[in-house]
């Protein structure tokens, strides 16, 4: 038997991992890897079977080994959960090894239109493997966008600074002059709406960004919304601090968007991890026995012992037992679900307060989720990762090079074990 349960909000999170590494076996990094849908960016994994997570399937993107390489560089890998699997897409939207698409059907998440997802890494301009992205991308926003709308997320290494994702001053009055319509009649005026930085720097690559925001009509989330309204920095190193990881959404899905997060610094990358939370609304079926079933399972138990008979004697003798089951046997249940309901629910009170009288009780102990654990990991080691991300907690809020040389002096040791 299945029934329905409507799922109103879909996570969606970026992180520039550098390098995932044996962090698939850290704890406190897959508890951070819990959103629908997890997109990680610099992995630097070929193929391989040791990073999968229960409960998610994967798309990836492998760039090739150079013959000389030690190791991979870039990569990309997309963490979505199963049940959420039929509405996904892995579609060929680029030859690029920097950009992954993926298409979020419409009929399955409750949206308006498809939604196309493009998890990216841009790499640095004088990278060898920049291969001037924001023009192949704005190409490729251009195919889908008359298909359906865009979100784009990841480390675009773009600085912004404070500058507008948008028109300034855009109006339709220029049809005003000599008569004449120099702008189409369906032209949409830019909205303007403010956007909060701590980085005030802008570069090349941020310039291009913020081009292709405005050729595009996408709106840049970072700054403007609950969970990151400041603007956060999105990047540290022990030469500074910068914001290069964005969300960018088509203008007129901003009002589908309920929250945007920029998480803290943390001992697993110099990047911090972006989260976005959307409207949507998804009906899932579930098999309702299945549901029950796993429901009791963590609830009371019964076990006969050498008492329970004797016991059980009592219990049926006893007089609110007669009474619950005379009461149970006279009432007329209506011929329906609701009747069957009720009669179900009356005779399980029944069996549980004679078990309750004649059997021992147990509760069955909630399975608790295996956790990974270093050879190496001990207690300084934990304390060390738990005061990193106390430091990299505090940075995020106030950044303070006094904070961030003891920062980066603990990673340095944490990093040596």
């Amino acid at each position: 038997m299945g029934t329905h349960e409507n799922k109103r909000y879909l996570t969606i999170s970026a992180w520039n991992v550098r390098g995932l590494g044996d962090k698939i076996q850290d704890d406190f990094f897959i508890d951070k890897i819990q959103s629908d849908i997890n997109i990680l960016l610099e992995t630097w994994k070929g193929e391989c079977k040791d990073y999968k997570i229960s409960n998610y399937n994967t798309f990836s993107k492998i760039r090739k080994k150079k013959k000389k390489a030690r190791r991979h560089s870039g990569g990309i890998i997309v963490y979505y959960k199963k049940e959420i699997a039929k509405g996904i897409t892995n579609i060929n939207g680029t030859k690029s090894q920097n950009r992954l698409w993926l298409k979020l059907e419409k009929e399955f998440f409750g949206f308006k239109e498809d939604l196309y997802l493009c998890a990216l890494y841009i790499p640095p301009i004088n990278s060898n493997y920049f291969e001037n992205d924001y023009s192949f991308l704005e190409n490729e926003i251009s195919t889908f966008a008359r298909q359906g709308k865009i979100l784009l997320m990841g480390d675009m290494n773009a600085r912004t600074g404070k500058c507008p994702d948008f028109i300034t001053g855009d109006s339709c009055q220029i049809n005003n002059f000599d008569a004449k319509n120099l702008i189409p009649n369906y032209y949409e005026v830019d909205t303007e709406i403010s956007r909060n930085n701590q980085d005030n720097v802008t570069n090349v690559q941020g310039k291009s960004l913020l081009e292709l925001c405005i050729a595009s009509r996408l709106r840049i989330l970072n700054g403007r919304f609950i969970g990151d309204s400041l603007g956060y920095y999105t990047y540290m190193s022990i030469n500074g601090y910068s914001a290069v990881d964005y969300a960018l959404i088509s203008e007129s899905l901003l009002s589908s968007v309920k929250y945007f997060k920029t998480d803290d610094f943390t001992y697993l990358s110099d990047h911090v991890q972006i989260q976005l939370t959307l409207n949507c609304n998804i009906k899932q079926t579930f098999d309702l026995k299945s549901h029950i079933e796993k429901k009791w399972k963590y609830l009371k138990r019964y076990k006969w012992t050498e008492n329970s008979h004797n016991l059980l004697l009592k219990a049926l003798m006893s007089e609110h037992i007669k009474n619950d089951i005379m009461k149970f046997e006279l009432n007329e249940y209506q011929e329906n679900q609701k009747g069957v309901d009720g009669a179900t629910e009356n005779l399980t009170n029944i069996f549980e307060n004679i078990s309750d009288i004649t059997c021992k009780i147990t509760k069955r102990i909630k399975s608790k989720r295996k956790k990974y654990r270093q050879v190496w990991s001990d207690n300084c080691v934990y304390e060390t990762k738990k005061e990193i991300n106390r430091i990299g907690n505090k940075l995020k809020k106030c950044p303070n090079n006094q904070l961030k040389q003891k920062y980066f002096e603990l990673l340095k040791s944490f990093k040596k074990w």
